[in-house]
């Protein structure tokens, strides 16, 4: 049995085809403007670089020593400077950088850079230092190799982004995010040139920051497993070396549980509080006053979760002080205060603070919400920080240099969405988009590349958007492959103009992108196949890769709903995330290949592409009876067990259907139908997966590759 590697190699001539007509080469996300030139420059042992800018620019300089030595690294040729400083003025240099200004990582910094690529030398120009930062990083994805040794291609490049704002939002508060693992993001997002790493510090689940003033945050909210002071100084600074800010997010009215296990006398409803899950006070305390739910819309409405007091005056000296002390961690200039789902039922429950609004004149706690989301953002303005809120702090009075972040789809029926970007803007608001870009709902990469909610994209209100990885079915162990790579379309997207928007490409350039990413120290690959060992036990992964390489997790909200109905031990963060939808990634790159070549051929009827696909079926029809002894006795593989034969099966039909046309044979509809019938069987998912390859086997037997879903429902 051929294995999958081979395979792969195999398909690749077909899905590197798509791109060759575009002058993208393998670089994410695609320049503002570039164009090639003729020819290489050879890269030897002899090559050095030279700097020309403020010699006491720390950051240009690291970043440049870090570039130096990645090429040095990735060669293998023992480069001859072993550290470059303020005194490398050689006008010999192959490589000359030259800085006119040094600056330090914003939104507002003028991020342009060029650079030109000649058979003999190189030049990357740029005004300032945040444009150098991100010249390396075109320069570092320009390297190639072929049987003459390493190189880079000749090409000018003119570049700046779309737009300001190009995020990351990482949750470590549903599970705990270790510092190496948020600085491997780091890492990875200043690869593709997002400039934003957004916090979310703390939730129902954990309080993950240590407060010198408020010690029992941490003692009381955490179960251990928070940053020091000292580690969030760390993590900032490393950013900051790397062209990103960070942005904390301390979540307020409601997802405080965590805070309450401290400080419980903050809270609308009485304790004891400990972190956990949403709804754990809930079940904890029943209230027979709360209205019943029969349904997940209800329970979304009826939720009593765990909110802050905003009739306790003491609530917001508490959090002027804790403000104030974050402040001096966090110098970005942004604080998210989060803001989000607060149905107001903690409030609502409250006779208190019923009364309070009645003498207030508050018919709603909508209007209570407002009236907690404005003493925040006085706060923060007291602090000189400039207030960030998802879109539910949007109303006709909010402060127009308060930030709405746009998270909820218009297409939804259980969520009220607040309005779109367009509609901030109009206000007089500035907007960020994370709507179409939550990495935690499964979507497929193309889906965050077309998001429609970047419609209103001309509107100079709009900052730009934010990835965003909710973890509560993520953790240390599969984040990476959560995130990545399919963050770097987002990067893109945020990036490149709108009218960088072939798909096929951006796939081919999105795995290229994930293949530097693992060589540069990202584990989401290594992490996927240690997982693979660990379900396989002393058993080879071989067979096993080739299943799990083409199934992927089920899209929207499916998989964490399933979830939820576990049982609470579902929801413990000690639970390990290691069933096979935890494990596989959301979009298999072999189904690309194979969706590649069935195009080449149903389109040309090329020859090798036939012979590439029938390779590919021969594998996945022989391989069920390799995976049985797998499957004995292994609670997690036999999740997919039912899979393995389905994906044998549809392979029968797929060779089938390649026989029938090499024989000529004329198209016999009742086949056809009862062929895709049988197909549209497989698709059905299985303990929240499914067989990414279906469509492809199944335009073998229409003769047509039908077009990929534009959207997916989300819940």
């Amino acid at each position: 049995m051929k294995k999958i590697t081979i395979l792969l190699a195999l398909a690749f001539f077909a899905f590197a085809a798509s791109g060759q007509q575009l002058n993208t080469l393998n670089l994410m996300p695609v320049p503002k403007q570039i164009e090639p030139g003729l020819g290489e420059f050879r890269i030897s042992s002899q090559f050095t670089v030279s700097i020309q800018a403020i010699t006491t620019d720390t950051i240009l300089y690291r970043a440049v020593n870090r570039a130096y030595q990645t090429l040095n690294r990735k060669t293998g040729l023992v480069f001859g400077q072993k550290y470059i400083g303020a005194a490398d003025t050689m006008s010999t240099a192959p490589l000359k950088v030259i800085s006119l200004a040094q600056s330090v990582p914003g939104t507002e910094v003028d991020e342009h850079y060029s650079l030109v690529v000649t058979e003999n030398n190189i030049v990357l120009r740029a005004p300032n230092t945040i444009g150098i930062l991100h010249g390396l990083q075109t320069l570092i994805q320009l390297l190639g190799k072929d049987d003459k040794g390493y190189y880079l291609s000749c090409v000018s490049i003119d570049d700046s982004p779309r737009f300001k704002w190009r995020g990351l939002m990482i949750d470590a508060a549903r599970h705990f995010i270790s510092v190496e693992e948020i600085k491997r993001n780091i890492d990875a997002m200043a690869a593709v040139k997002m400039n934003v790493l957004h916090w979310h510090l703390t939730d129902d689940e954990g309080f993950r920051v240590e407060s010198k003033l408020f010690p029992l945050l941490q003692r009381n909210g955490s179960n251990g497993d928070y940053y020091t002071q000292e580690q969030l100084k760390e993590v900032v600074a490393y950013a900051r070396d790397r062209g990103i800010i960070v942005v904390p997010e301390f979540d307020m009215p409601g997802h405080s549980q965590s805070w309450f296990a401290a400080y419980p006398e903050l809270a609308s409803q009485p304790g004891p509080y400990r972190p956990g899950s949403r709804m754990q006070w809930q079940n904890e305390h029943p209230n027979p006053n709360a209205p019943k739910s029969t349904s997940i819309a209800d329970i979304i409405a009826n939720m009593i979760s765990p909110t802050f007091d905003p009739t306790n005056e003491k609530v917001y000296v508490f959090l002027d002080k804790f403000i104030g002390e974050m402040t001096r961690i966090f110098p970005s200039g942004y604080m998210h205060i989060g803001a989000d789902e607060n149905n107001g039922m903690a409030w609502k429950l409250n006779p208190a603070i019923m009364d309070w609004m009645k003498a207030h004149n508050m018919q709603t706690t909508d209007e209570l919400q407002r009236y907690y989301v404005q003493r925040v953002y006085n706060i923060l303005k007291k602090h000189s920080r400039r207030m960030i809120g998802w879109e539910e702090i949007f109303y006709d009075k909010l402060p127009k240099d308060a930030i709405v972040h746009k998270w909820i789809p218009d297409d939804n029926s259980m969520i009220k969405s607040y309005g779109k970007p367009e509609d901030f803007t109009a206000h007089g608001n500035l907007a960020l988009v994370s709507a179409g870009f939550y990495t935690d709902v499964f979507m497929p990469a193309y889906i965050h590349y077309n998001n429609p909610s970047l419609a209103g994209a001309n509107d100079p209100g709009i900052l730009g958007g934010e990835a965003a990885q909710w973890t509560e079915l993520a953790d240390n162990e599969n984040i990476d492959g959560r995130i990545w790579p399919r963050a770097g379309a987002i990067a893109e997207r945020l990036w490149s103009p709108a009218a960088v928007n072939d798909v096929d490409d951006m796939y081919r350039r999105m795995f290229v992108l994930s293949s530097e990413l693992d060589e540069q120290g990202l584990p989401h690959i290594s992490n996927y196949e240690r997982a693979l060992r660990r379900l396989a036990g002393n058993m080879p992964i071989e067979q096993l890769e080739i299943l799990t390489d083409v199934l992927t997790p089920v899209k929207g909200y499916r998989k964490l709903m399933s979830e939820m109905f576990k049982g609470p031990q579902a929801s413990f963060q000690t639970t390990p995330l290691t069933s096979v939808s935890d494990i596989v990634f959301v979009d298999s790159e072999t189904k690309r290949k194979f969706r590649a070549l069935v195009k080449l051929y149903l389109e040309k009827h090329d020859k090798d592409a036939v012979n590439n696909i029938r390779a590919y079926l021969l594998a996945w029809q022989q391989n069920d009876s390799a995976l049985e002894p797998l499957f004995a006795g292994n609670k997690r593989l036999v999740e997919v067990q039912e899979h393995s034969a389905n994906l044998s099966a549809a392979a029968v039909i797929g060779l089938e259907a390649l026989d029938r046309a090499d024989k000529m044979l004329p198209v016999d509809a009742d086949w056809v139908q009862k062929k895709s019938d049988e197909l549209g069987t497989y698709e059905k998912s299985h303990n929240d997966t499914e067989i990414a390859v279906i469509p492809e086997i199944a335009a073998l037997v229409t003769g047509h590759l039908a077009a990929e879903p534009a959207s997916y429902p989300t819940f």
